[in-house]
């Protein structure tokens, strides 16, 4: 289970080994676990995530800006 049959495979440089799992493992990052619900701090750990996330994505929209008034002068 889980093995592409070599039928279903195109014919040339796009073909895959016979035996490539067509699945890969899954990594944890994503996943929900209950046992982060059962903490008392899960409010304060999800909303400092949250937060942690959108100073990332602020300080890249910051530095493209300074990166076009760079180019500007």
């Amino acid at each position: 289970m889980g093995l592409r049959h070599p039928s279903n495979e195109p014919i040339g440089p796009w073909c895959r080994p016979g035996r490539m799992p067509i699945f890969t493992a899954m990594s944890d990052r994503g996943l929900h676990h209950i046992e982060d619900d059962l903490s008392e701090t899960w409010v304060e750990d999800w909303a400092g995530a949250g937060v942690a996330e959108i100073e990332a994505l602020l300080a890249k929209h910051a530095a493209f800006l300074s990166f076009l008034d760079a180019q500007e002068t």
